[in-house]
């Protein structure tokens, strides 16, 4: 994950200076701001493109405006070209609600934790996930600092966030066994995207967020809240041993399916695991279950209406 996203800074990076080679400098300083998978260097070969635009608050829609909408349509075309494709529900640098001054960005966390509503929550994996890849840096400090310093001061929030990630239960039924899913192309799999890697990735996120911890990679945010009350150090461990496990699965599993000419999916049969990969993933999604349980206590989520 940490190679994929390195090679989308890499590009981005590059299509940004090719887009300015063509444009000109640009007339305020911005920070391009990667989101999602690739901020959290936990990208596959099956990810889409998130990502914004900050720019600084000397920037004046009818001056400047046109300048930064040719240069995301640029880059953002030019990581579809190379294998990135637009995100499904355009949280991109293309779209003009993501790509704004700093003083608009402050205002829309503080309405986001302050007033939490399903859009803003359904945005939290994407947005609260930002990390600086190239530009002036020195704009996202003070766009992190207002992000953590609010969300760890938020039982509310932190409630409607934590009920956001229960969404995505691991499959496992209340004797052990695996709950596949039904229907469609992938009927009778297990997804280890939505039902193994995701629900770690939003504990992870809940945690760092309530202890105002800056790290946005899963398994940063796992060790930096380690040993506190909100993750015991034994779970903090078992978090990140299951995390990998289902990781590596689901990259073999999309490796399988690229050398074997077949669009990549997070979606396994079953019966394409080893006997003690099955054991493995069991124990893993227990790890889970069991954490989802202790968080949605700690934060109040069972209590949300």
């Amino acid at each position: 994950g940490e190679a994929v996203a390195t090679i989308t800074d890499a590009i981005t990076g590059r299509l940004l200076e090719m887009a300015e080679n063509q444009l000109g400098p640009p007339p305020v300083p911005y920070c391009w701001m990667a989101g999602g998978s690739q901020a959290r260097h936990e990208q596959s070969s099956h990810s889409d493109q998130d990502n914004a635009l900050l720019l600084s608050d000397d920037f004046d829609a009818d001056q400047h405006d046109a300048y930064f909408v040719s240069l995301a349509k640029f880059v953002s075309d030019g990581l579809d070209a190379c294998g990135f494709v637009y995100c499904p529900g355009d949280a991109m640098a293309t779209n003009d609600q993501w790509r704004q001054p700093l003083k608009t960005w402050k205002g829309y966390f503080d309405k986001w934790i302050e007033s939490p509503e399903p859009k803003s929550v359904m945005l939290s994996s994407i947005f609260f996930d930002l990390r600086p890849v190239t530009g002036s840096m020195e704009l996202f400090t003070p766009l992190q600092q207002r992000i953590l310093e609010k969300s760890q001061k938020n039982q509310l929030f932190l409630a409607h966030m934590t009920a956001n990630a229960l969404k995505h239960r691991p499959p496992l039924g209340f004797f052990r066994q695996f709950v596949l899913e039904r229907g469609g192309e992938h009927d009778d799999t297990l997804d280890l995207k939505h039902r193994g890697i995701v629900p770690i990735t939003d504990i992870a996120r809940v945690l760092a967020l309530s202890l105002g911890r800056p790290a946005v990679n899963t398994v940063e945010r796992l060790r930096s809240c380690s040993g506190t009350p909100a993750l015991s150090s034994e779970m903090a461990e078992n978090l990140e041993d299951a995390l990998e496990f289902i990781a590596s699965l689901r990259i073999q599993h999309q490796a399988n399916q690229i050398r074997n000419g077949v669009a990549p999916d997070n979606y396994v049969p079953p019966s394409d695991l080893s006997e003690l990969e099955r054991e493995h993933l069991k124990h893993a999604f227990k790890v889970i279950q069991t954490m989802q349980e202790s968080v949605a206590k700690r934060f109040g989520a069972d209590r949300l209406g």
